[in-house]
């Protein structure tokens, strides 16, 4: 009932016409003449009625004529059929929606004696979502490869009849039950926050389109969605179970998918031509040794990217570990471009060679000096000087700041150790060799003639040091690109190899869909990041004064210094331009001193041309339909591997070179502490 149908209801029973005017009112215990006008007081009756527990509440009708007035009685029953107390209470208080947390299918999977299952695995899995739909729990009684016979968990104490017995039938293998007692004689059956039968094979269930869709879910984050979800708490290890039960349902277990690199390489080859797939496996063994994945979209796309090679090794971290060597490239954005990837059992010179000599395979028909960028890894020198002889090879400078700073282990402090690195970024970055010399000579009388001489002597000149390298550096100090690539896979690297080869590549299809497509929005010459360098320098060149003694040459000063600028060889005398292959706010001055146009001295790896270029080509997708009939009977043997000890490391751990120095804010020194953890004493002055 509500306020409009009372209203007819009295018409009715009173027979007033519409013409006649009445209103109502109520008493209640805190009021004694309450107003009913609306829809609002009537659903405030209901509310009184539940306050004070009354079973009815008088209404009184109060016909108006003139200043008399005529009253009579009616009675409103069912007042514990009243509205919910939620229309009145504050968003705090409210009780959320009603949710239906579990499949109502699962309460359905068993019904009846005779009930057929496609195996016993089957009743298994529907037996559990059964009870953790009925909220009850079960104890196995009997329970083989034959028969299962399971009863409430209350038989004992309750004596509850509920009993489900059956067994597998010979002739289909078909699991039947034969004996069905669904009801429960005992307390009650109540849902708690945790249910026994929910372990990872149901949760697997409830979490597989997810997984699928997000590998990086962590188990944390798996056990906050079940319940949020399902209305179930599960334990940490349940949560990482389920999840790897997902990936094995997706790409199988982990000793199988050494097996599937077969099918994945000829799937590979046959749908991406041109593409490098060579896997390599031990013939006495028929293990699994290494390797190597190059995509034709991306080996075309490296035409018209730097002609940079960042490479680097990480650590894989499925159960058979392994190393993950990669070769990333640096668009024209200043972002990374990957090219090959291989997985071998570890980072060795064997493995390198191997990496290497397949990488020169593709790199040689494109005719173009690369330079190379690397932290110089085990077994990476050697393999690398009988590969790329002539190749320039830099080394990344934060390895060896960290290489530096462990010459003066327990010879010097924080503030020692600091001084030395300081200058030691002024000697690599120097760029004529009067700088460099200068810088190093400011080094060794910080950190000591010795110490220094024996560590110059350790690494060639050429390959750190910008002012004795010869070539384009595209500003390369570090290896950077290649740590970037390695955090990008984060996820992968703790996939068996043939997930790991297969997400990465999905990985890298959608990468350069999307960056394709971004482009086509750029309007400008450069791409973005280039373009907004080119103002920062052209903003910095207005402050030189241009002066042309020849044609060509130029001399450019500002308040201080001078400088001799050569467009047509594209040079100057700070040596930046040679060294950056991008224009030195002297030389933007000179090139508009002389009116020339400023995006005719830029390579064209920075223009938006070629970065399109560089992502137009295409990864084609697979299909894995034909997996399971693939003509290959290749069978490969996981690596014979040997677990390290203690607890595995999922992260990788900075060097002390790497750690950026604070200043502490108690003892005002600099460090790698802060104020919390100083242990510094304090001379304090009264």
């Amino acid at each position: 009932m509500n306020y409009s149908d009372l209203i007819q209801s009295i018409r009715k029973r009173f027979k007033f016409s519409s013409n006649d005017s009445f209103h109502l009112e109520y008493s209640s215990p805190a009021c004694s003449s309450v107003y009913l006008d609306n829809e609002s007081d009537f659903k405030m009756l209901f509310c009184c009625a539940k306050i004070y527990h009354m079973d009815n509440v008088l209404v009184t009708v109060v016909n108006d004529v003139g200043k008399s007035c005529s009253s009579t009685s009616v009675v409103v029953d069912d007042c514990a059929e009243m509205i919910d107390e939620n229309d009145y209470l504050g968003d705090a208080f409210k009780d959320g929606p009603q949710k239906f947390f579990l499949p109502d299918e699962w309460g359905s999977y068993l019904s009846h004696a005779g009930q057929k299952f496609e195996s016993i695995a089957d009743f298994r899995d529907k037996l559990r979502k059964f009870a953790v739909q009925s909220g009850f729990h079960y104890v196995l009684s009997r329970n083989d490869s034959i028969y299962v016979n399971d009863v409430c968990a209350n038989r004992d104490v309750d004596h509850c009849g509920w009993e489900v017995l059956g067994s597998v039938a010979s002739i289909n293998q078909c699991f039947y039950i034969t004996r069905f007692n669904n009801v429960h004689t005992c307390r009650g059956m109540i849902r708690n926050r945790s249910h026994r039968q929910l372990g990872s094979k149901i949760v697997r269930t409830c979490i597989e389109s997810t997984v699928c869709l997000n590998l990086g879910l962590k188990p944390r984050e798996i056990m906050s969605n079940f319940k949020s979800t399902y209305g179930y708490e599960i334990s940490y290890k349940v949560a990482s179970r389920a999840k790897k039960r997902c990936v094995e349902k997706m790409y199988g277990s982990e000793c199988d998918s050494f097996s599937m690199l077969s099918w994945f390489r000829e799937a590979v080859l046959e749908t991406n031509p041109g593409c490098s797939v060579v896997l390599e496996v031990d013939e006495s063994t028929e293990r699994f040794k290494r390797v190597f994945v190059a995509y034709a979209g991306q080996i075309q796309g490296f035409k018209f990217s730097l002609p940079v090679l960042y490479v680097d090794g990480a650590f894989g971290k499925s159960k058979y570990k392994g190393q993950i060597l990669a070769a990333t490239e640096r668009n024209g954005n200043k972002g990374f471009f990957p090219l090959a990837l291989c997985f071998c059992d570890s980072e060795t010179e064997e493995n390198w060679l191997f990496f290497f000599k397949n990488l020169k395979a593709l790199l040689e028909p494109q005719g173009r000096i690369i330079t190379f960028i690397s932290d110089r890894g085990v077994g990476l020198l050697k393999a690398f000087d009988l590969i790329f002889p002539g190749n320039p090879h830099l080394y990344c400078y934060h390895h060896l700041r960290y290489n530096l700073s462990r010459k003066y282990k327990n010879k010097g402090g924080e503030i020692v150790v600091a001084d030395v690195l300081q200058k030691f970024f002024k000697v690599a970055y120097a760029s004529t060799e009067k700088s460099f010399y200068f810088h190093l000579k400011n080094l060794k009388d910080e950190g000591g003639a010795a110490t220094i001489d024996e560590f110059i002597r350790e690494i060639t000149l050429e390959h750190w040091c910008r002012a004795f390298f010869k070539g384009c550096r595209y500003e390369i100090m570090t290896n950077g690109i290649a740590e970037s690539f390695n955090n990008w896979i984060v996820v992968e690297r703790s996939l068996p190899p043939f997930a790991m080869l297969d997400q990465t590549r999905m990985k890298e299809m959608k990468m350069m869909s999307e960056r394709s497509v971004e482009s086509k929005s750029w309007t400008t010459k450069l791409t973005p990041k280039m373009e907004k360098r080119l103002k920062e320098q052209l903003d910095r060149s207005r402050v030189f004064r241009v002066i042309a003694p020849h044609e060509n040459v130029y001399e450019v000063r500002n308040d201080k210094y001078s400088y001799s600028v050569d467009i047509s060889t594209r040079t100057c005398s700070c040596v930046k331009w040679q060294i950056n292959c991008f224009p030195c706010a002297h030389a933007l001055a000179a090139i508009q001193g002389a009116r020339l146009d400023v995006y005719d001295f830029i390579d064209p790896y920075f223009t938006v041309e070629y970065y399109r270029m560089c992502y137009s080509f295409l990864i084609a997708p697979l299909s894995n339909l034909d997996a399971s009939c693939s003509s290959t009977e290749d069978f490969i043997l996981p690596p014979v591997t040997k677990r390290p000890a203690g607890r595995p490391k999922s992260k990788r751990i900075a060097s002390v070179g790497e750690k950026k120095l604070i200043r502490c804010g108690r003892c005002n020194k600099m460090g790698h502490h802060n104020k919390k953890s100083c242990t510094e004493p304090l001379n304090m002055l009264l």
